[in-house]
């Protein structure tokens, strides 16, 4: 679990989280894939509302599927589609190999973060292990 505070963009934000990714032996060439990140971003924002963002992407240089939670209790200006500032990242990095996985993943991730409790438990997590429970717990 990554946290953001102070004062940051959108850009920043996405920097800091992916660097959560950076000694991952699954992913060969961050820098590119950062730059993946970016340019899956700059086709639509990730803000899915609700104080959520999922930022996504794939790459050739990954191997494996892997997922960071990020959160930013003040909330980022992220140009989410609700307009609200986000607080909740959900990221992840995806093998190019394997699409209907990917949109897959993405879905149930995306319907798990629509659920309010799940948003709130995470949120108040008191570590990276009790985030990941309260993520994955129904």
């Amino acid at each position: 679990m990554v946290t953001i505070s102070g004062s940051v963009n959108k850009a920043q934000a996405i920097h800091t989280i992916a660097d959560s990714f950076n000694n991952l032996p699954t992913l060969v060439d961050h820098s590119a894939w950062v730059k993946a990140l970016h340019e899956r971003e700059d086709v639509t924002s990730t803000g899915i509302g609700g104080g959520v963002a999922l930022p996504h992407a794939q790459h050739a240089s990954i191997s494996a599927f892997s997922l960071a939670l990020g959160r930013a209790p003040t909330g980022i200006a992220f140009a989410a589609k609700d307009g609200r500032p986000v607080r909740l990242f959900v990221m992840m990095a995806a093998p190019t190999t394997d699409r209907p996985t990917y949109l897959k993943v993405l879905a149930g991730i995306a319907v798990r973060l629509h659920v309010p409790t799940v948003i709130e438990r995470i949120l108040t997590a008191e570590s990276p292990a009790a985030a990941i429970e309260a993520f994955l717990q129904d």
